[in-house]
């Protein structure tokens, strides 16, 4: 536990310390920028200033770091997330510096803040993930592994074995093939004595599952086979003595399902399903996460409002029109907000958040069963007239 705190305390800090970087670099640019002009009546960009349009972007990290809790190797995502206000406003600077000033150092300088920006994201990773102990194998973060002579990336969750970047580095955690422990039935580390080759199917390309297959050269391999899958992935030795004790650790004491998943669940609506829907095991309905941030819009203002009117900040009350408290109409406004709140919360959960967690479980279902639920079957009425037939 206590290993796992600190592992976690220095990935945050080096998060904060990307945000506060990229901040203080683009101050600096443009000092410089301004020095150059010689506006001395203009005034500075402070680090608060950026601050202050940042909040937006490291609310989302907040809630991404926090969402991804146990996924390490989504945190050097959401650590480019913190960084990327201060690099917005320093590219802008850059861009001034070299085009109306010709300062090509300029540019250096922003190259190196990216440069930094990249290593931050990765030692975060590193730290969280490296040396593999024995905490870490008990824990349930997601430990990444290289394989040997592929852009795969063999992933040990909490409950599956994972294999991403099946078609780009650029797609990381999606084309996702996945050995859940209730479908595993054996791991072994073997030796491979002459070149092969494995496939696979993922559905990334629609409700078809396409085979990809990748090229085994000689040398140690992992040698997986579960109920619906079978997995040859070459490791080093290290790697794979490793990956095969975190594994075993993890799936002890973890009955193997002889069903598959699919079968297991309750049909629901989401499964009723046209024939030619598109299973994608690459796809991620994000843009229900922005809507439902959109309806939260009133809950905001509801709060900034309250804020506004118990802390007595004279900044909050200018900005939300509550100097000198509410009258009587404007407390009909905030009634009127609260009972919006209220019924614009439940949508957000109800058609958003919710619509999202139960798309990602079937999506998780889909990666690990290489085949979609079988369509409902159409017992007791006629094709296209919508009525039950008659008995005789």
């Amino acid at each position: 536990m206590i290993e796992r705190f600190l592992r976690r305390t220095a990935a945050l800090a080096l998060v904060m310390f990307a945000a506060a970087l990229t901040l203080v670099v683009a101050v600096r640019l443009g000092e410089w920028e301004n020095a150059l002009a010689n506006r001395r009546s203009v005034q500075q960009l402070s680090v608060a200033d950026i601050a202050e349009g940042a909040v937006a972007f490291w609310i989302i990290t907040v809630c991404g770091l926090a969402w991804h809790r146990r996924r390490m190797p989504m945190w050097r995502v959401w650590t480019r997330w913190a960084a990327f206000p201060g690099v917005y406003i320093a590219l802008l600077k850059t861009f001034a510096l070299v085009a109306d000033r010709d300062q090509p150092l300029a540019l250096l300088a922003m190259t190196g803040l990216l440069v930094a920006c990249w290593a931050l994201g990765e030692l975060v990773v590193f730290v969280t993930t490296r040396p593999v102990t024995s905490a870490l194998t008990a824990s349930g973060w997601e430990i990444p592994f290289p394989t040997r002579g592929l852009k795969v990336r063999l992933c040990v969750r909490e409950d599956r074995l994972v294999l991403d970047s099946l078609v780009s580095r650029r797609k990381r955690s999606r084309d996702v093939v996945a050995v859940p422990w209730t479908a595993m039935r054996s791991i072994e580390l073997v030796e491979v004595e002459q070149e092969m080759t494995c496939q696979v199917v993922i559905h990334a390309d629609g409700d078809i599952g396409r085979p990809r297959t990748f090229d085994v050269e000689p040398g140690p391999a992992l040698h997986v086979i579960g109920t619906a899958r079978e997995l040859l992935i070459p490791v080093t030795e290290d790697v794979g003595r490793t990956a095969l004790r975190m594994i075993r650790t993890r799936s002890e004491r973890i009955e193997v399902a002889e069903r598959r998943v699919w079968s297991n669940r309750r049909m629901r609506k989401r499964d009723l399903r046209p024939a030619n829907w598109e299973f994608r095991t690459d796809s991620r309905p994000y843009i229900l996460l922005l809507i439902g941030a959109f309806l939260l819009m009133p809950l905001y203002m509801l709060t900034m409002i309250t804020l506004s009117v118990v802390t007595g900040s004279p900044e909050l009350q200018k900005d939300w029109d509550t100097v000198g408290g509410l009258d009587s109409q404007y407390r009909m406004i905030v009634a009127g907000l609260g009972v919006v709140s209220v019924a614009f919360a439940y949508l957000a959960y109800r058609f958003c958040y919710k619509a999202f967690l139960d798309f990602m479980e079937g999506q998780d279902a889909l990666e690990a069963f290489p085949e979609p639920p079988p369509p409902p079957p159409k017992i007791g009425t006629v094709s296209g007239s919508g009525k039950k037939r008659k008995k005789r």
